[in-house]
Protein backbone atom coordinates (compact mmCIF):
# COMPACT_ATOMS: atom_id res chain seq x y z
CA UNK A 1 0.00 0.00 0.00
CA UNK A 2 1.12 3.49 -0.77
CA UNK A 3 1.70 5.84 2.21
CA UNK A 4 -0.61 8.50 0.71
CA UNK A 5 -3.43 5.94 0.58
CA UNK A 6 -2.86 4.98 4.25
CA UNK A 7 -2.81 8.67 5.22
CA UNK A 8 -6.05 9.29 3.30
CA UNK A 9 -7.75 6.30 4.95
CA UNK A 10 -6.65 7.47 8.42
CA UNK A 11 -7.94 10.96 7.68
CA UNK A 12 -11.35 9.62 6.60
CA UNK A 13 -11.64 7.46 9.75
CA UNK A 14 -10.71 10.37 12.04
CA UNK A 15 -13.19 12.66 10.25
CA UNK A 16 -15.95 10.09 10.61
CA UNK A 17 -15.16 9.73 14.31
CA UNK A 18 -15.39 13.49 14.82
CA UNK A 19 -18.75 13.66 13.02
CA UNK A 20 -20.17 10.78 15.09
CA UNK A 21 -18.92 12.38 18.33
CA UNK A 22 -20.59 15.70 17.42
CA UNK A 23 -23.85 13.89 16.61
CA UNK A 24 -23.78 12.00 19.92
CA UNK A 25 -23.11 15.23 21.81
CA UNK A 26 -25.96 17.03 20.05
CA UNK A 27 -28.33 14.14 20.82
CA UNK A 28 -27.36 14.24 24.50
CA UNK A 29 -27.96 18.00 24.68
CA UNK A 30 -31.34 17.68 22.94
CA UNK A 31 -32.34 14.80 25.21
CA UNK A 32 -31.55 16.83 28.34
CA UNK A 33 -33.29 19.98 27.10
CA UNK A 34 -36.50 18.13 26.18
CA UNK A 35 -36.54 19.05 22.49
CA UNK A 36 -38.60 16.86 20.14
CA UNK A 37 -40.15 14.65 22.80
CA UNK A 38 -36.90 13.07 23.94
CA UNK A 39 -37.08 14.34 27.53
CA UNK A 40 -36.59 11.62 30.11
CA UNK A 41 -36.32 8.84 27.56
CA UNK A 42 -33.53 7.18 29.52
CA UNK A 43 -34.80 7.95 33.02
CA UNK A 44 -37.48 5.96 34.76
CA UNK A 45 -40.31 7.67 36.57
CA UNK A 46 -39.59 11.09 35.09
CA UNK A 47 -42.37 11.20 32.52
CA UNK A 48 -43.91 14.57 32.00
CA UNK A 49 -47.45 14.94 30.75
CA UNK A 50 -47.38 16.38 27.25
CA UNK A 51 -49.15 19.73 26.92
CA UNK A 52 -51.59 18.30 24.37
CA UNK A 53 -52.94 14.75 24.69
CA UNK A 54 -55.11 13.17 22.00
CA UNK A 55 -57.79 11.28 23.93
CA UNK A 56 -59.89 9.95 21.05
CA UNK A 57 -60.11 10.25 17.28
CA UNK A 58 -62.90 9.16 14.95
CA UNK A 59 -62.74 9.38 11.17
CA UNK A 60 -65.79 10.80 9.45
CA UNK A 61 -64.51 10.68 5.89
CA UNK A 62 -61.22 10.33 4.05
CA UNK A 63 -59.94 13.76 5.09
CA UNK A 64 -62.07 14.67 8.12
CA UNK A 65 -61.94 13.50 11.73
CA UNK A 66 -63.41 14.47 15.07
CA UNK A 67 -60.73 14.55 17.73
CA UNK A 68 -60.96 14.93 21.50
CA UNK A 69 -57.85 16.50 23.02
CA UNK A 70 -56.85 17.42 26.55
CA UNK A 71 -55.04 20.74 26.72
CA UNK A 72 -53.90 21.49 30.26
CA UNK A 73 -57.09 21.41 32.32
CA UNK A 74 -59.42 21.72 29.33
CA UNK A 75 -60.99 19.08 27.09
CA UNK A 76 -61.72 20.17 23.53
CA UNK A 77 -63.63 18.52 20.71
CA UNK A 78 -62.04 19.49 17.40
CA UNK A 79 -63.09 19.03 13.80
CA UNK A 80 -59.95 18.31 11.78
CA UNK A 81 -59.72 18.41 8.00
CA UNK A 82 -56.81 18.61 5.60
CA UNK A 83 -57.10 22.41 5.49
CA UNK A 84 -58.19 23.52 8.96
CA UNK A 85 -58.87 22.67 12.59
CA UNK A 86 -62.14 23.93 14.08
CA UNK A 87 -63.23 24.01 17.71
CA UNK A 88 -66.58 22.22 17.89
CA UNK A 89 -67.13 22.39 21.65
CA UNK A 90 -65.42 22.28 25.01
CA UNK A 91 -66.41 19.55 27.44
CA UNK A 92 -65.79 19.00 31.13
CA UNK A 93 -62.54 17.02 31.67
CA UNK A 94 -64.29 15.01 34.39
CA UNK A 95 -66.57 13.55 31.71
CA UNK A 96 -63.50 12.15 29.94
CA UNK A 97 -62.31 10.40 33.08
CA UNK A 98 -65.70 8.76 33.70
CA UNK A 99 -65.98 7.77 30.03
CA UNK A 100 -62.53 6.14 30.16
CA UNK A 101 -63.51 4.18 33.28
CA UNK A 102 -66.73 2.96 31.65
CA UNK A 103 -64.85 1.88 28.52
CA UNK A 104 -62.24 0.05 30.58
CA UNK A 105 -64.90 -1.76 32.62
CA UNK A 106 -67.01 -2.72 29.57
CA UNK A 107 -67.78 -6.43 29.33
CA UNK A 108 -66.81 -8.49 26.31
CA UNK A 109 -64.03 -8.01 23.83
CA UNK A 110 -64.63 -6.26 20.49
CA UNK A 111 -63.28 -9.23 18.58
CA UNK A 112 -60.95 -12.19 18.94
CA UNK A 113 -58.11 -10.96 21.13
CA UNK A 114 -59.34 -7.36 20.95
CA UNK A 115 -60.06 -5.57 24.18
CA UNK A 116 -59.07 -2.61 26.31
CA UNK A 117 -55.63 -4.07 27.02
CA UNK A 118 -54.85 -5.06 23.42
CA UNK A 119 -51.93 -3.51 21.59
CA UNK A 120 -52.93 -0.77 19.14
CA UNK A 121 -51.61 -2.74 16.16
CA UNK A 122 -54.08 -5.55 16.92
CA UNK A 123 -56.97 -3.11 16.92
CA UNK A 124 -55.78 -1.55 13.65
CA UNK A 125 -55.37 -4.98 12.08
CA UNK A 126 -58.88 -5.99 13.13
CA UNK A 127 -60.31 -2.76 11.71
CA UNK A 128 -58.48 -3.39 8.42
CA UNK A 129 -59.79 -6.92 8.34
CA UNK A 130 -63.37 -5.66 8.84
CA UNK A 131 -62.98 -3.18 5.97
CA UNK A 132 -61.66 -5.75 3.51
CA UNK A 133 -64.06 -8.63 4.19
CA UNK A 134 -66.40 -9.29 1.27
CA UNK A 135 -69.99 -9.53 2.33
CA UNK A 136 -72.64 -11.04 0.07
Amino acid sequence: MDTSLVALLARVIVSLGVVLAVMAGAAAVLRRSGVAGTAGAGRRGSRRTPPVQVIARHGLSRGATVTVVRLGGRALVLGVTEHQVSLLTEIDPAELDTANEETTNAAGPAGPGIGPGSPPWKVALEQLRERTVRRS
